[in-house]
């Protein structure tokens, strides 16, 4: 099944996802929320306003931010990817594609899959197994 396409675009890393759980049950302006979560207030604006972030607007007309809302419409929006076995990430196209001629490829205990996107042609890898690192442990 080839997915549709993600957003990428004001994803978090994992510090800032963790951050999203401090939130309050307040109203935080961009610039508080910016400064709480430790993203540029740019972001804010450009990004998470635009593509629905819950918000509301004071009799001045300034934006203010649920922290709980943000945090589960975060949670919905940017949700995480999950790939059938078949399947590998195309950074090019953004999204899940099935796996076209794979050829098995072995380097220091590490197997993984080369294989082609069947849609923008860009060269793909899945990691199968890393025996290597079972050595580590």
């Amino acid at each position: 099944m080839i997915m549709s396409e993600i957003v990428l675009k004001g994803r978090l890393d994992g510090r800032q996802r963790n951050k999203l759980n401090r939130l309050f049950d307040m109203l935080y302006t961009p610039k508080e929320l910016a400064h709480e979560i430790e993203i540029n207030i740019d972001q804010v604006y450009d990004v998470y306003v635009p593509f629905g972030c819950p918000h509301e607007r004071d009799p001045k007309n300034h934006i203010l931010i649920n922290g709980k809302n943000f945090a589960e419409w975060y949670g919905m929006v940017y949700a995480k990817i999950h790939l059938v076995d078949d399947e590998t990430f195309c950074k090019s196209c953004k999204k899940g594609v099935k796996i076209y001629q794979p050829k098995e490829m072995t380097k220091d205990g590490l197997v993984y899959w080369l294989s082609m996107c069947p849609i923008c042609g860009r060269n793909l890898t899945k990691i199968i197994s890393n025996k290597g690192r079972e050595n580590d442990k």
